[in-house]
């Protein structure tokens, strides 16, 4: 018997992740890597800034305050609950297997791997930026976008030791060209610095409900900024004192970066001009096939040299973010494997490497799907060239958008029961400003239909899963694959 008792341990032991193999720092860049600040500013700026205009800024700081109770409340349930599929493990626990189930397929199908896919086409179009941005060289961005798939696709297989190795030595270098940046360009204006930006005037608009408008339209793509700052709870399973290291990194990482976000924000108006024709020409240029007007800001503070390590960054920024989104997906769909509610294969851990290796695979073929779509409707709507790219790039993010801040509020919602009034209260003001994020990513990308019929595949999907439902015990738990 005793026998028996060490062979099912040491079995168990092959079947799951790697534990302790992520350190407090590690997990804390694993967060900053899901955010991926160069690619953001660099494929972002034009985005909400096209949308809230001079008040981009002031846009920026409202969305950080609007995920920080989030944050808040993700922060209080990692505490509490160790589980690679966190954001369904956390409804599960605040509303029952239902509704987690619910909220896990949201946020992995229909959020993650669209992610996924939206980082894809961001490296095709940021990889034509970057190499004309250094070499004056057009090439087609749709000749890049396989490379993040590829590429990191290998790094994940390897286990979540080299990804998080890798997270910290790219993440690094981007921040540090962001603050060289920033420094530099407030520097450089400090005679002429207001706060301005930060006012609702900067939105040129005279009427209460289009300053609103501008705002919170500006919201929708802003939060897409903050988007991949909860990856560090989906490898918690594989942390270092996961109870204490995956709260402080998640907490820590969004803070940084919010404040990081509306630094540059700021320092992008300042250099272009806070007016409505200087801000028209840099989301023209943005757009069109020429070279990217972020670029040509660094270029102006930094040099050509600094150009360089900045396009170079932006590229390492994607495939940093790309590689932690992709192992969240992974784990998001391992994990609820695990439970029996998704195909067994899904549980399959590598032998050697102790990576979800099937879920890995499916996340990438999915990824790839929901690429061809993107580019699918962007063509159907008539756009070519690089354009086709970018707003294949504009479709997915705001797609995206949709379905993150609704597993966001409820994961918010799930923390209301094991926190006290105060708590409550602060979550309470995340969820509203995640509300209105939601309601005016509706009414601008009109996607409610989508919405409504993903959240009906969701509850289906549910219900086939219970009644599908496979034992969870040891012979029937997560396989292992030597290939």
């Amino acid at each position: 018997m005793r026998g028996e008792a060490t062979d099912v341990a040491v079995e168990l032991k092959q079947r799951s992740l790697r534990s302790s193999a992520v350190s407090p720092l590690e997990a804390f860049y694993n967060s900053l890597a899901g955010q991926a600040p160069a690619y953001s500013v660099a494929g972002g700026a034009a985005f909400i800034i096209g949308s809230s205009l001079g008040a981009a800024p002031l846009a920026m700081l409202i969305t950080l305050l609007g995920v920080l109770p989030v944050v808040y409340a993700i922060y209080v349930l990692s505490k509490r609950y160790v589980n690679a599929a966190s954001f369904y493990d956390y409804v599960k626990e605040g509303f029952g297997e239902g509704a987690g189930f619910v909220n896990g397929f949201v946020y992995t199908i229909f959020y993650s791997v669209l992610g996924v896919g939206s980082v894809a086409i961001a490296f095709g179009y940021l990889g034509y930026e970057s190499i004309y941005a250094i070499t004056g060289v057009k090439v087609s961005p749709l000749i890049l976008v396989s490379a993040p798939i590829v590429l990191d696709l290998a790094i994940a297989y390897l286990g979540i030791r080299p990804s998080v190795r890798t997270e910290v030595a790219l993440t690094s270098i981007e921040v540090a060209v962001l603050l060289a940046f920033s420094a530099l360009s407030v520097a450089t204006h400090l005679s002429s610095l207001s706060l301005y930006p930060f006012t609702p005037q900067a939105t040129f608009q005279s009427s209460l409900p289009a300053v609103l408008k501008a705002i919170s339209a500006g919201l929708v793509f802003g939060i897409t900024y903050f988007m991949g700052f909860e990856v560090s709870t989906m490898i918690s399973e594989e942390a270092r004192d996961p109870r204490r290291s995956v709260p402080w990194a998640t907490l820590s990482a969004t803070l940084l970066m919010g404040l990081l976000y509306v630094i540059v924000m700021y320092s992008v108006l300042v250099d272009i001009g806070v007016s409505q024709g200087s801000i028209s020409s840099f989301i023209s240029a943005a757009e069109g096939a020429g070279l990217n007007p972020v670029y040509a800001l660094i270029r102006a503070y930094l040099g050509y040299p600094g150009e360089v390590v900045f396009a170079i960054s932006v590229l390492i920024s994607v495939l940093s973010c790309y590689l932690a989104t992709l192992n969240a997906t992974a784990r998001m769909l391992y994990g609820m494997s695990r439970d029996g509610l998704m195909p067994r294969p899904l549980s399959s851990v590598h032998l050697k490497f102790r990576s979800p290796d099937v879920a890995l695979f499916t996340s990438s073929a999915l990824a790839v799907l929901s690429t061809i779509m993107s580019y699918a409707i962007a063509a159907a709507m008539g756009y070519r060239g690089v354009a086709l790219t970018y707003n294949a790039m504009e479709i997915a993010y705001a797609a995206d958008t949709l379905f993150y801040v609704f597993s966001l509020a409820l994961v918010a919602a799930s923390a209301v029961k094991v926190i006290g009034p105060v708590g409550k209260a602060v979550i309470a003001v995340g969820i509203a400003l995640l509300g209105i994020t939601f309601y005016f990513s509706v009414a601008y990308i009109t996607y409610m239909y989508v919405f409504l019929a993903s959240l009906v595949a969701s509850i289906a999907a549910y219900l086939i899963a219970r009644r599908l439902r496979r034992p969870t015990s040891v012979t029937s738990g997560p396989r292992t694959s030597q290939y």
